[in-house]
């Protein structure tokens, strides 16, 4: 009978044990949070896709006459181009010589066919995107543009100034130089026409336009400065020899209100061209300030010119 009470009383301590071990598992286990269903998590929201109106610009610094050369390092991420086998699109490299960083871009059909080559545009940027970085370069209109053109009928090439804006300007012989170094570098590595090159810039890249195109007038078929000079805010001026470049077809363009390079400063220049008789057309926008870059590089009109003209 002992024996009977004594099995009875570890039973109930069993049980009991058992149920305060349950509870502390249950409690224990209430304690996190439970993992969030499928339908809990938002989603991510998807990427726009860009605007074919160009982003805001950093604001243009005035041309003035540097009165150093640049000397500030080029970044060591960027490597030289290969072959001219690459991927199409818009990419970013550094020139063989190691001096000048550029943007490069190739249509969605090149190299289909092996014995096509290709119009090429040279533009020159304005001073708000002189940098050691090529992502600022995605602030001018043109190479914007072109990230979502696949198809654009050009191979562009963007060379960039180095360092801060006014550390370089494209008429100094050094950057003259390099710039056409990089030239001939990517025209014998891609498939190029080289009797169709085309020089656009602007503001400072404007001023190269000119400056090169009267330095150079045989390496390129066309010429389409925005808002061009020649000369700088000390003093814009037309060049003796402005008529050399009677012959060759230019397409200016400028604001009528611009106030960082005045309407003047390239309507001189049209204006000693049409007087020897010179092979230019000159766009004013009536409203336009130092900002009409998007509404020229999205003017499909450009393109359809510059093919028109070719190297004799």
């Amino acid at each position: 009978m002992k024996n009977n009470n004594f099995i009875k009383r570890q039973s109930a301590i069993t049980v009991t044990r058992l149920t305060l071990l349950l509870l502390i598992f249950m409690l224990a286990a209430g304690c996190g949070s439970p993992a969030p269903s499928p339908t809990d998590v938002a989603a991510p929201r998807p990427a726009e896709p860009p605007s074919p109106t160009n982003t805001s610009a950093p604001p243009p610094a005035e041309p003035v006459t540097p009165t150093t050369e640049a000397t500030a390092a080029l970044p060591v991420t960027d490597t030289s181009a290969p072959a001219s086998n690459l991927i199409t699109g818009q990419h970013s490299f550094t020139a063989q010589s190691g001096d000048r960083n550029y943007l490069l871009f190739l249509p969605s059909n090149y190299g289909k066919d092996p014995a096509q080559k290709w119009p090429l545009i040279l533009f020159l940027h304005g001073s708000g995107t002189s940098s050691t970085n090529t992502d600022m370069l995605l602030y001018e209109a043109l190479p914007q543009i072109l990230g979502f053109t696949p198809d654009f009928p050009f191979i562009v090439l963007s060379p960039q100034l180095t360092g801060k804006p006014g550390d370089e300007y494209w008429f100094q012989d050094k950057v003259e130089a390099s710039v056409f170094s990089l030239l001939d570098e990517v025209t014998a590595a891609y498939a190029v026409d080289t009797a169709r090159i085309y020089l656009t810039g602007v503001s400072i890249g404007g001023n190269g336009v000119w400056e090169y195109g009267l330095r150079h007038p045989d390496s390129f078929a066309a010429l389409a400065p925005v808002m061009g000079f020649v000369g700088d805010t000390a003093g814009f001026h037309v060049p003796a020899n402005i008529c050399d470049l009677k012959d060759k077809p230019i397409w200016a363009f400028h604001g009528a209100i611009d106030t960082i390079v005045p309407l003047e400063a390239e309507q001189s220049l049209v204006d000693a061209l049409k007087a020897c008789n010179g092979n230019i057309q000159f766009t004013v926008y009536p409203d336009g300030d130092h900002d009409i870059s998007g509404k020229v590089y999205q003017d499909q009109e450009l393109y359809t010119w510059m093919l028109a003209q070719s190297l004799k």
